[in-house]
């Protein structure tokens, strides 16, 4: 079944989809004190903050030039999705196994603040919050993989 979306519905709907990638992303740079507390060894931090940065230039974009907004999109949220999905194999920089640190990731085994890092909620925060990056940048990719050319 082949579901048919103008190009302005697609357009508002790559809006929301970006708006909650910025907001998951602002979610794990201000709750995920295990994320700045490994920031110096890995830069973790640093790239989220810059990634996030990226969507809201991209954001100004789709608003002024929605077709070129969104071409750059689709090819930033493939990109961002194939980073978030390597990005396990950085754990060892950190002194965790690949296996480990994608567990983390994935929130299948969150930790807890300690004397060094403040987690408020747990980190990652949410438990979920990586799991939406990945789902919001695959569902971002295949809407415009299907419409960006319908877009003006």
């Amino acid at each position: 079944m082949k579901v048919c979306m103008s190009g302005g519905k697609a357009l508002s709907l790559v809006k929301v989809l970006l708006t909650l990638s910025i907001l998951v992303g602002l979610v794990i740079l201000a709750f995920d004190g295990l994320l700045w507390f490994d920031n110096p060894l890995n830069g973790h931090a640093t790239a989220l903050t810059v990634f996030t940065a990226v969507q809201v230039f991209i954001m100004a974009l789709l608003f002024v030039r929605p077709r070129f907004g969104a071409n750059v999109l689709f090819y930033w949220s493939l990109l961002y999705l194939v980073i978030l999905l390597l990005n396990p194999l950085t754990g060892p920089v950190i002194g965790l196994t690949v296996q480990d640190f994608a567990l983390y990731l994935f929130g299948i085994t969150p930790v807890t603040s300690t004397p060094q890092f403040s987690c408020p909620f747990l980190c990652p925060p949410f438990i979920i919050s990586y799991d939406l990056l990945l789902i919001i940048q695959a569902i971002t990719a295949a809407v415009l993989f299907q419409t960006r050319k319908r877009i003006t």
